[in-house]
């Protein structure tokens, strides 16, 4: 019944679609009629989402379901005799008569999807829309909602506004600027054509070229351009001044010039933002961090990727790099490896598709691989490069080492699989997590998997111990057994079987004593490998630990063989916990290197005779670097100037030009938040008269600028009150 639930699906897809499609148009009417009425884009995208997103909310296209789908399909179609539901419903759950006729309605609408209708309103909602488009168009034509902007109109920054440096004559009347425009030529290797405005802010990519060309009504004697701490001298030519400069880093500017009575003017600040070019962005999909592949098997890794530039690539390629061998004996290959899609030169974003065939690479099992992108873009004279994070990539080695020991080696007291019962602890707390969603037949055998891990881990460290059976412990004594016991195999006889891994008490040796056998007087320097408890390659302060550690892994085995891995865990905790203590246990520990005193006079001792002995002094004074110190000092003089009502001298004005540089560089960092302050810095440091007002106006703004000393700890006063006082003195008197 696979297609007809695909066409319930669709049915449904396409009701969501007409619903949504109800919406979008109600907001887009609504949005180009309020554009028509007030002539505002910024109003009319706000009521076009406005209105969309209260419609969306009230429709709900999301809220429609199958059932829904069903439902209609009983209304529309009457073959179906209200049957669709079944369609939907699971086949094993239904009775014999319920699956025929789930076989029939299935059929049935096949035959009638293309008579499912749904109820919408989607004509005449359009209809409706393109009638009150077509209104506020009219209207608009009319020109009945139209406003007068011009009462209103603010000044752009097109327009530059001088003030006078010296004192104010009201007879004389200030040049102006007759015509201004700034031309921009931005580097060759963007392809961006040449920009023409007569903004004085400007935003302009790093290494352009931007001309200021600028004339008067009247004759100058000269026109400089204040860049920061540069004053440059504007050419005169063709009856305007200009200059021409590369904008390599963000700064503010201003215009300054003199008339021809030798009076001095200085326009506002203007920013001059230069934005830098960004490096190529990579997107990699479909490739894991980490991939393994078999020796036999297919060895490709397929993956696209996506590279987007803000003026163009040049250059994308895989640098991958295979390792052979390990230790010393390691040896690296550099490959530079292209994509299979062929790059277009200068373009903006494309895709690009790679099918890396580790064959081909030349590798064998164990070797690795290691790769990443590289983009590199058109940016001259120095390209941008970006990459992505190193990829790994290994074929699986097939052969491994496996431990021996020689007659001429020592013995490696901490091999690898030490670690393994860390990991059958992990394994054993995801089983008892997967409990309750996986089979109990599954639970089981997983159990029982984990119990034979267990045993074989067992076995390892008993090999160790000496002991040369894998089938478990020995048994000296052959009991009689009456009744079959269907667990013997799995269950861990400690008065019995383990008798061989307990520690040997002391008083074992007077009972061989007296039994009259032969004692060998080599026996205490010789090493018997006959005997399981000599037999074993850590010393006698490991030996009972590692026992302990194989008796817990007995039980630990026990209750995963019984299915019970929650009363296997404190076991396995147990044999972990014994493990690492016997890691420690063997850790070399080598005498720390440090300084060697001098040996102590013994006539100088305990006497006291200090003639010898010299104090150590030193004075050094650390260099505090103030970011700040132009600023606090014209906070300083300011503060003096308007106490005294003093004029500001030339002293005065190197002063705030210094405290305007520092300024600067912090405006530049966050644009925006101290140009006033800075303008008017840039004033009191260009003129020879100032208000009282424009004092006060700067030094609030640099108060503002000032970082926020931390409060050192003082005294408080708070209970030094008169009644205090005199009760001391009057105890000073007595």
């Amino acid at each position: 019944m696979r297609e007809p639930k695909e066409i319930l699906r669709r049915a449904l897809n396409k009701w969501r679609l007409i619903r949504g499609a109800e919406v979008l148009v109600t907001g887009f009417a609504a949005g180009m009629s309020t554009y028509f009425l007030f002539s505002n884009a910024m109003v009319a995208m706000a009521c076009f989402v406005g209105v969309l997103l209260v419609a969306m909310l009230y429709v709900k296209p999301w809220k429609y379901t199958l059932e829904h789908i069903c439902s209609r399909v009983d209304e529309t179609i009457t073959p179906m005799e209200y049957s669709t539901a079944l369609i939907l419903a699971n086949e094993s759950e239904l009775p014999l008569l319920s699956k025929i006729q789930r076989i029939r309605a299935g059929e049935t609408l096949k035959r009638h999807q293309r008579e499912i209708r749904f109820k919408n309103s989607l004509l005449p909602i359009t209809g409706l829309s393109l009638i009150a488009v077509l209104g506020a168009w009219l209207l608009h034509v009319l020109g009945v909602f139209q406003i007068d902007h011009t009462a209103t109109q603010i000044p752009g920054t097109d327009v530059v506004n001088f003030k006078r440096l010296d004192a104010v004559n009201n007879e004389m009347i200030p040049p102006k600027i007759g015509k201004q425009e700034i031309h921009i030529a931005y580097p060759n290797y963007t392809q961006m054509p040449d920009e023409f405005t007569t903004q004085m802010n400007l935003r302009v990519l790093e290494g352009s070229r931007v001309s200021w060309n600028i004339a008067f009504d009247q004759p100058l004697k000269g026109v400089q351009i204040q860049i920061g701490e540069d004053s440059l001298r504007m050419d005169f030519r063709n009856n305007s001044y200009s200059k021409t400069m590369v904008v390599d880093y963000a700064n503010f500017y201003a215009i300054k010039f003199q008339d021809s009575l030798g009076k001095a003017y200085l326009s506002d600040l203007f920013a001059l933002e230069a934005y830098k070019d960004e490096p190529p962005v990579i997107e990699i999909e479909g490739l894991p961090q980490f991939s393994s592949f078999d020796f036999e098997g297919p060895q490709k890794l397929a993956f696209t990727t996506q590279l987007k530039d803000d003026f163009g690539l040049t250059d994308v390629a895989i640098i991958a790099t295979v390792s052979k061998g390990s230790g010393e004996s390691v040896k690296f290959r550099e490959e530079r490896l292209g994509f299979d899609t062929k790059l277009s030169h200068g373009t903006k974003r494309q895709d690009f598709s790679k099918t890396l065939n580790l064959r081909e690479l030349k590798m064998e099992p164990g070797d690795e691989l290691y790769f990443y992108v590289e983009a590199i873009d058109n940016k001259q004279p120095r390209p941008n490069i970006s990459r992505t994070e190193t990829f790994f990539s290994v074929i699986k080695d097939t052969v491994t080492d496996q431990f021996a020991v020689e007659g001429t080696l020592g013995a490696d007291l901490m091999p690898d699989y030490f670690r393994s019962q860390r990991q059958l602890i992990i394994d054993t707390e995801k089983l008892i997590a997967d409990k309750p969603v996986i089979e109990t037949k599954e639970f089981n055998f997983r159990s029982n998997e984990l119990g034979f891990d267990q045993k074989a881990l067992r076995i390892k460290y008993g090999e160790f111990m000496g002991d040369e059976s894998e089938g478990g412990p020995v048994v000296t004594e052959v009991e009689t057994v009456t009744a079959e016991d269907p667990l013997a195999e799995y269950t861990h006889d400690h008065d019995g079987s383990n008798e061989h891994n307990l520690v040997a008490e002391e008083h074992d040796h007077e009972d061989h004593a007296n039994e009259g056998d032969e004692e060998n007087p080599l026996e205490a320097y010789v090493h018997n490998h006959e005997d399981p408890e000599a037999s074993t390659l850590f010393a006698q302060s490991l030996k009972s630990k590692l026992k302990q550690a194989m008796a817990e892994m007995w039980d630990a085995e026990l209750y995963l063989r019984l299915f019970q891995p929650e009363k296997s865990l404190p076991y396995q905790y147990k044999a972990l916990k014994l493990i690492q203590e016997i890691k420690n246990s063997a850790r070399i520990y080598v005498h720390r290197i440090g300084f060697d005193p001098p040996p102590i006079k013994e006539d100088k001792r305990l006497t006291g005779d200090l003639k010898e002995i010299g104090n150590f002094s030193k004075d050094e004074t650390l260099d505090n670097e103030d970011l700040y110190e132009g600023i606090r000092n014209a906070v300083a003089r300011l503060e003096i100037l308007l106490d005294t009502d003093m004029k500001i001298t030339k002293a005065d004005r190197e002063l705030f030009n210094k405290a305007g540089n520092e300024l600067a560089r912090k405006a530049i960092e966050e644009p925006g938040s101290y140009l006033e302050t800075l303008q008017m810095v840039k004033w009191l440091s260009q003129s020879e008269n100032s208000t009282e007002q424009q004092l006060k106006s700067a030094l609030k703004g640099l108060y503002q600028v000032l970082p926020k000393r931390q409060r050192l700890p003082y005294k408080d006063g708070r209970y030094d009150n008169q009644l205090n006082n005199l009760f001391i003195e009057a105890l000073d008197v007595e």
